[in-house]
């Protein structure tokens, strides 16, 4: 007979902000944090089910994001590590595996250096160290149409170009279904949200300071990812003492690996974990 696993959900006051999450499975906590503008509904989809057998599970909504509360006013990448650092406070965990995505990845960072004795190991996939040095950067673009396409197609189309594997786009049900999916989102982020989402993203700059992580860490990232192509991960990866490196070939190697190579995905981040 399968135990089932009681999934414990709500929210917690954290560094000001009200942050919605759900635990799901036992064993060695692992946080999941997610990149701009998307709530953790997306970790629901392929992460959850297969690493809540192993681990205990938590997952978020960012502030201004989801279920969680909106921000009143700008902030850092080091505001929303601290808002991690809350959540685990309130969930009574000292410690914990960390996994970021994109942006998730940039607060994972500073999470990483801001409370080094709260975090075992350290996963980063698809994201960089440094947006702040570029003079621009996509996150740019995408703001910029978000506050202006009311229809919201032409930004949902901007992400899918930059996220999405070509193999991905050339496969018109799966597109239509994932639109569909991100479309019935009961809470999407606002424009102003995204706006103070995006400002943060683009002034993070962690690169020379990701030395300081102590954390055994890994960087992951796909062969294809137009956002933060291979190199953007190697720096990174070179910039943490210690890090391994771990490139995703072929197709469906887009910056969105946990949903386009989720099997893959889930067998690295589970060997890293255990090892």
């Amino acid at each position: 007979m399968i135990k089932e696993i009681e999934v414990k959900s709500g929210t917690i006051e954290s560094n000001g902000q009200q942050l919605y999450y759900e635990v799901h499975g036992e064993g060695a906590p692992l946080v999941l944090i997610m990149g701009i503008g998307y709530d953790a509904t997306l970790w629901g989809l392929q992460q959850v089910p297969e690493l809540s057998k192993k681990f205990k599970v938590v997952v978020f909504d960012n502030r201004d994001v989801g279920r969680s509360s909106r921000a009143t006013g700008p902030y850092t990448i080091a505001d929303m590590a601290d808002d991690v650092a809350g959540l685990m406070d309130g969930l009574q965990i000292k410690r914990a595996h960390v996994l970021g995505l994109s942006m998730g990845g940039m607060i994972a960072q500073e999470f990483a250096l801001r409370h080094p004795d709260r975090l075992d190991k350290l996963i980063l996939t698809g994201t960089g160290a440094a947006a702040g040095r570029a003079k621009f950067d996509p996150i740019t673009i995408w703001n910029f149409v978000k506050q202006h396409d009311t229809e919201g197609l032409t930004f949902a189309a901007q992400q899918f170009v930059w996220l999405f594997s070509t193999d991905f786009l050339r496969n018109h049900q799966a597109v239509d279904q994932t639109l569909a999916m991100l479309g019935s989102n009961p809470n999407p982020v606002s424009p102003e949200a995204y706006s103070r989402q995006a400002s943060a993203y683009v002034q993070h700059d962690a690169l020379d300071r990701v030395g300081n992580i102590k954390a055994a860490t890994l960087v992951i990232t796909g062969e294809r990812d137009r956002l933060t192509p291979p190199w953007i991960g190697r720096e990174l990866a070179d910039a943490i003492p210690g890090a391994k490196f771990r490139l995703v070939e072929g197709p469906g190697s887009s910056h969105v690996l946990p949903l386009e190579r989720p099997e893959d995905f889930n067998k690295i981040v589970s060997s890293f974990l255990k090892t």
